[in-house]
């Protein structure tokens, strides 16, 4: 067994790992990268725990791609260091570091067979021609590709070329999987279907997978952890629903999902109990422990998802006021409305299988609620 494999005929899934579990799979450490007078990572350091599925994500030009060509050893980095399992990387070439990359043009050889791709890396290692075959076809059964193993790439679609690259990476058993939006030339529904195939698959083999991406929903359906990247640094790092419910930044708030956000001032403050200043008026914020340090900062802003805001009013504890409705635009099983309070337009989402504004139309009043508990401080 090696790298979570056990080869009896097929793959299997990998045993869950036990010794050395403290140990990351992946550590960078104040990696900084620059070409000419771009700075395009800026001391980045972050850790990839063994066996899990990490997303690197991140609007374009923000430094995630060549973060994962570092760690590829397609790059290297001006200054900082590279662990992969505990080894020192960076003298290491490409082709001695145990990983392996799926890129998202899949780069595979017109002129070979689907088989003959997947095996091209193992007859460069000069493996035994029994173990070849019976790799390559545990993989391609574990892939769903098997019927495909005669055909070349011209004859297949983009979901199925897409599998054979993964295919081609996972048979050399890397310790560490990378994936450089594998998924952006497909269609949006095969991309979905196709998400979910791919976390299915990481479970099933143990291995740790680093994906990068600048599509949030598909970060957030596959991972574990995301570090959400901005201007060559990491702007947070943690599971979806840390970044979402808990963000730290107006960038990371904006970034994920719909926010509306607004500048306010401290008042007061007891306990987890903020009292702030703003443009609605006097708000009421529950904080969290992690973001007790930003409570009595002299200028904050405070941040509540639109599916977040009531229409009716709430219960007596809740921040409330009257607004009017300026814009209602019904998409499918949402309705997104736009209300006025004072100089401030608040964006309202409401599934509309449970909608409670039924029969609301555009120009009425309406008593909106901002319950202490569903609104957040943010940084600049």
């Amino acid at each position: 067994m090696r790298n979570g494999f056990r080869y009896q005929g097929a793959l299997q899934p990998a045993d869950p790992i036990t010794s050395h579990a403290a140990q990351p799979a992946v550590e960078l450490q104040h990696v900084a990268r620059r070409f000419g007078a771009v700075e395009a990572l800026a001391g980045v350091s972050l850790n990839v725990r063994r066996g899990e599925f990490f997303s690197l994500l991140g609007p374009s030009g923000c430094g995630k791609t060549t973060l994962l060509r570092i760690i590829a050893g397609l790059d290297l980095p001006d200054s900082g260091n590279v662990r992969i399992g505990g080894v020192e990387s960076l003298r290491l070439p490409a082709w001695k570091r145990p990983v392996n990359t799926v890129f998202q043009s899949y780069a595979l050889f017109p002129h070979l067979c689907v088989s003959e791709n997947i095996a091209f890396g193992l007859r460069m290692k000069r493996q035994a021609a029994k173990d070849i075959v019976r790799r390559v076809a545990a993989v391609m059964d574990l892939t769903q590709i098997t019927s495909l193993a005669g055909r070349h790439p011209h004859e297949l679609s983009g979901g199925q070329r897409q599998r054979v690259a993964l295919a081609r990476a996972i048979v050399n058993e890397p310790a560490v999987l990378l994936l450089d939006e594998p998924l952006g030339a497909l269609d949006a529904k095969l991309r979905k279907e196709l998400q979910t195939e791919l976390r299915q698959l990481q479970r099933r083999l143990g291995t740790t997978f680093i994906h990068v991406t600048h599509d949030q929903d598909e970060a957030f359906a596959i991972s574990d952890r995301v570090a959400l990247m901005h201007a060559g640094r990491v702007a947070q790092l943690g599971t979806p629903e840390d970044l979402y419910e808990h963000p730290k930044t107006r960038f990371v708030a904006e970034f994920i999902g719909s926010c509306n956000s607004m500048e306010g001032k401290f008042f007061s403050r007891s306990g987890a109990l903020l009292e702030v200043d703003t443009p609605l008026g006097r708000l009421q914020v529950e904080l969290p422990s992690t973001a007790i340090e930003l409570a009595e900062r002299e200028r904050l802003h405070v941040g509540i998802r639109p599916e977040r805001i009531s229409l009716e009013g709430g219960s007596a504890g809740d921040n409330r006021f009257l607004g009017k409705v300026e814009a209602i635009v019904s998409n499918g099983p949402e309705s997104h409305i736009q209300v006025r309070a004072g100089q401030t337009l608040l964006n309202v989402v409401e599934l509309n299988s449970g909608r409670r504004s039924v029969g609301l139309f555009v120009g009425d009043s309406v008593e909106v609620s901002l319950p202490p508990a569903n609104l957040f401080l943010m940084e600049d």
